[in-house]
């Protein structure tokens, strides 16, 4: 089996992303040792560990996919994850993401960068464990595969998981959940070392007490475990820095303005517009009308008003040194 007959088996149609995926595939070939998926309570156990929902667990064992029976698609599994694992730890190199497979084929291929994941963990932890990473901290990296999931279902009314580049990303051993953040390794625009920041969806109310918490581990961690990144600073990417939402709202009434204490803006000028961006984190925004968002949280009322007034969200770039 190639790459023309894996297109042509799934549908997968000539465009731009596919041909250039299937491409990259075909030349980084299969992995020297047999992808092995776990199954039955195997697989169950290892989903629940990960936080995945229930209906999602029974849906994703039922459909795992297996060399004789989907040779195109195990095809694809094999080589997505020998792709990731040949570049574990490289933080210098950017990689797009693998394209999503057409969800007509079924609960294997919305399902498919899940099988990904549960294929790679394994290699995951070794490398984990050759930086001395502490398991906790693998596991608890590792998790937001169900917080994925689980968002997915909740924004499209279906099974699946559609944010494998970000996947790939923990499953390249370049992001760390320390607390309630999530920090990865990256280099800036000038070429420095930095880590990017991310809020992942579950761990609670993101205070500003818990977030010093997780900013105050970062720097002795990666120290320890990557000393030849050499961060000094974290940089973050997001609506969040909007100067903007001082219009609306406080430090008095708002966490995310006190979370923005100390932050430098680090672009000149808004130049991305972040509309998207909040309303799917404040809302899992999937396409409805303004006026049918709810409106309970001071934060949701000024997304919803800023917008029914003709005006723009921007992701603004900020940055923080590290304690």
């Amino acid at each position: 089996m190639d790459a023309e007959v894996v297109r042509n088996d799934l549908k997968l149609g000539d465009g731009e992303e596919i041909t250039a995926w299937l491409a990259e595939l075909d030349e980084v070939g299969p992995p020297g040792e047999p992808v092995r998926l776990p199954r039955g309570d195997e697989a169950r156990e290892l989903l629940r560990r990960l936080e995945v929902p229930e209906a999602d667990v029974e849906e994703i064992v039922a459909a795992l996919p297996r060399p004789d029976r989907d040779p195109a698609v195990w095809w694809l599994l094999e080589r997505t994850h020998h792709a990731i694992v040949v570049r574990m730890g490289d933080w210098k190199t950017h990689r797009s993401a693998a394209p999503s497979l057409p969800s007509d084929i079924g609960a294997v291929a919305r399902y498919f960068h899940v099988y990904v994941f549960l294929a790679t963990i394994p290699a995951v932890r070794r490398f984990h464990a050759s930086r001395d990473v502490p398991e906790a901290i693998t596991w608890d990296t590792l998790d937001q595969l169900g917080e994925l999931v689980e968002v997915h279902r909740r924004k499209f009314g279906e099974g699946g998981m559609s944010k494998q580049y970000w996947t790939a990303c923990i499953l390249r051993g370049i992001v760390f959940r320390l607390g309630r953040l999530q920090f990865d390794l990256g280099i800036g625009r000038d070429g420095e070392p930095e880590l990017g920041l991310h809020i992942p969806e579950r761990g609670g109310r993101l205070v500003p007490e818990i977030f010093e918490e997780s900013l105050r581990r970062a720097r002795p961690f990666f120290d320890r475990h990557f000393p030849e990144h050499g961060a000094r600073v974290t940089t973050g990417m997001s609506w969040m820095y909007d100067p903007q939402l001082a219009e609306y709202l406080t430090e008095e009434d708002s966490h995310i303005v006190r979370l923005r204490r100390g932050w430098t803006l680090i672009d000149s000028e808004p130049y991305m517009i972040g509309d998207r961006s909040i309303l799917e984190f404040v809302f899992r925004y999937n396409g409805q009308p303004l006026d049918e968002l709810p409106q309970h949280t001071r934060l949701q009322k000024a997304v919803v008003a800023h917008l029914k007034a003709g005006r723009h969200w921007y992701n603004r770039v900020g940055q923080l040194e590290l304690p």
